[in-house]
């Protein structure tokens, strides 16, 4: 028997779908002609699935979606918290945890956001992640899922991977990042989740430990980072970061590789 709040979530997605203007779609829209709607095929390629998958998850039939594909939908369709939230639970998923304090980027940090052709993220006070550009979804995947925290990310095995050189260039200086945002925060109960989770993934807590203060600014140094589809070989980045004037809810971040020679597709 057809569950009537599936398909009514269906038809809901439905509208906000053909209600979202392809021009406002990070990245490339893969669709042709000059329509001002996205269709089933456009979201579909656009999240990585078949078109039948997706019209599946339209039509309210219950296929175990994965909480990436349903972030995705939400980051595509650029859903209200409220809208993005009914689609996790009417899938059966946790919505996504939301910035400290609701702090969220306003257009104008998002227009920015999204013209970057380099690796580009915004993320609050404890390091979660509140909005991601194209490039960044394609090169840092991790970045959309549910729930993602550059911290915990940067700690966890999978990123060492991407990190090149690991322990030297990338979990010191961030150490030294999260220990002094921990002082300077002491009743900010997510940061201290946060922290808890890093100095639980294997190793850290010795490098808590024995981590001295990293002094600043540590942006300047480059730092290797591999991206398999830029180059075979790490790639020297420098990770940078801005805010709003006198606001530090939100940051914003933005990978620049050294050698300008080197891009994103």
């Amino acid at each position: 028997m057809p569950d009537a709040r599936r398909e009514d979530l269906g038809r809901m997605l439905r509208a906000w779908r053909m209600a979202r203007d392809p021009r406002l779609v990070p990245g490339p829209v893969p669709f042709r002609g000059h329509r001002g709607y996205l269709t089933q095929l456009d979201m579909a390629l656009l999240l990585g699935v078949s078109e039948r998958w997706y019209r599946a998850l339209e039509r309210g039939e219950d296929r175990g979606y994965a909480p990436e594909m349903i972030a995705g939908v939400a980051r595509i369709l650029d859903l209200s918290p409220a809208r993005t939230d009914a689609l996790f639970r009417g899938t059966g998923h946790r919505p996504p945890r939301r910035p400290a304090d609701g702090a969220r980027p306003d257009e104008a940090m998002l227009d920015l956001l999204h013209q970057q052709r380099r690796v580009s993220w915004i993320c609050d006070r404890a390091w979660d992640v509140a909005a991601v550009n194209a490039v960044a979804a394609r090169h840092c995947p991790w970045l959309t899922h549910p729930d993602a925290n550059v911290m915990t990310w940067a700690f966890s095995p999978q990123a060492r991977y991407q990190l090149r050189d690991w322990e030297a260039r990338w979990a010191r200086p961030l150490l030294a990042r999260l220990r002094l945002a921990w002082q300077r925060l002491p009743d900010d109960e997510r940061l201290d989740e946060v922290v808890r989770a890093v100095r639980g993934e294997p190793g850290v807590a010795a490098l808590w430990d024995g981590a001295a203060d990293v002094p600043d600014p540590e942006e300047a140094r480059a730092r290797p980072m591999y991206f398999p589809l830029v180059s075979p070989d790490p790639v020297d980045v420098r990770v940078r970061t801005y805010g709003r004037y006198d606001d530090d809810a939100l940051r914003w971040i933005v990978v620049t590789p050294v050698d300008t020679g080197v891009t994103f597709p």
